[in-house]
């Protein structure tokens, strides 16, 4: 009798225990929130990465709803998700609300919050509306940026590995064109060329004689000079005689020109003129006469001057008496 109410209180505690476990699972598991009503809402994102069924709505912290399916691709255009939105028939959502997706946490799950604008119209969103969302700034919109700087990282990677692939070649035709061995060879023996030109030079140009005698011409070139500067210096008086000669030479020519200039017009005179010089000059009968003129004073005088001479000169043949000495016809 004793052991069945032993059993009977452990049955009777073991129901209890049972009963305030079933509430504790209703109460924490959110197991009230499937009898409560609602009313549907569609949203649509651009992403809706992390959405999945029963994801939380909130608004201003608090649980007003939850997805109600997973989110589907917008096949009017295939640039965004619609997602379908279960709100409890308790909360009333105002006009021009933002739904952004947002995360719980530091790195908890993906959300949608509620957020109302500050000036309320009084007016709310009908049922079944189909609203515009945005992605918000938290961790999964960093993660999501994330994706695409890493996808954009990728894209840079390959263009890097792209240009050492090219580089790669460069380096390899470089090497096997310009460094070849035959090419490194000739460039030794030009460099091995102009060494010993170099050298050449240094010896031979560039040697302590001909410095010397590139010092001595240097020295004699500057005494050259000097001495040139000097000779100048002596030379510019001679020059300034030399001027006043030339001009006394140009007056003594001037005045050679004007005695030249004189006898020209002289001359003439004596050729076109009418005196005695010019009928000698220019008549030859006047020439003859005055020849037998002075044949007749030589042989006769001037007291026994004949007009001719032919009576005293006889007859073909005969002597000529000779001429008497005196001016006036003496012997």
């Amino acid at each position: 009798m004793k052991e069945k109410r032993t059993e009977l209180l452990v049955g009777f505690f073991l129901l209890i225990s049972l009963i305030v476990l079933g509430g504790l699972i209703v109460q924490f598991g959110d197991f009230n929130e499937r009898f409560k009503k609602t009313y549907p809402l569609t949203v649509m994102f651009n992403d809706g990465g992390g959405l999945v069924k029963d994801t939380e709505i909130r608004l201003g912290g608090v649980k007003i709803g939850r997805v109600a399916n997973p989110p589907r691709v917008n096949i009017s255009d295939y640039a965004g998700a619609i997602v379908d939105l279960e709100i409890f028939e308790d909360f009333q959502i105002p006009e021009n609300a933002k739904f952004t997706v947002g995360s719980s946490g530091l790195l908890g799950d993906a959300l949608i919050e509620i957020t109302v604008p500050k000036e309320l119209s009084g007016k709310f969103i009908k049922p079944g509306s189909i609203l515009k969302g945005d992605r918000g700034t938290g961790f999964s919109a960093l993660a999501s940026s994330a994706e695409n700087l890493s996808a954009k990282g990728q894209l840079v990677l390959e263009d890097i590995r792209g240009a050492l692939v090219d580089l790669g070649s460069a380096v390899g035709k470089i090497d096997q064109k310009i460094l070849h061995e035959e090419n490194l060879e000739s460039f030794n023996v030009a460099v091995r060329e102009m060494t010993a030109a170099v050298g050449s030079i240094n010896k031979r140009v560039l040697a302590e004689d001909n410095t010397d005698n590139l010092r001595a011409l240097l020295t004699n070139l500057k005494n050259a000079s000097a001495n040139l500067n000097t000779a100048s210096k002596k030379i510019t008086p001679l020059i300034e005689r030399g001027s006043d000669a030339v001009a006394a030479l140009e007056q003594g020519i001037s005045k050679l020109s004007s005695a030249a200039e004189g006898i020209s017009a002289f001359t003439d005179k004596i050729n076109n003129g009418d005196g005695l010089l010019a009928a000698l000059l220019n008549d030859p009968e006047l020439k003859k006469e005055l020849q037998a003129f002075l044949v007749n004073i030589r042989r006769s005088g001037i007291l026994r001057y004949r007009d001719s001479s032919k009576a005293d000169d006889g007859p073909p043949g005969s002597k000529v008496s000779p001429r008497r000495k005196g001016f006036l016809g003496g012997r």
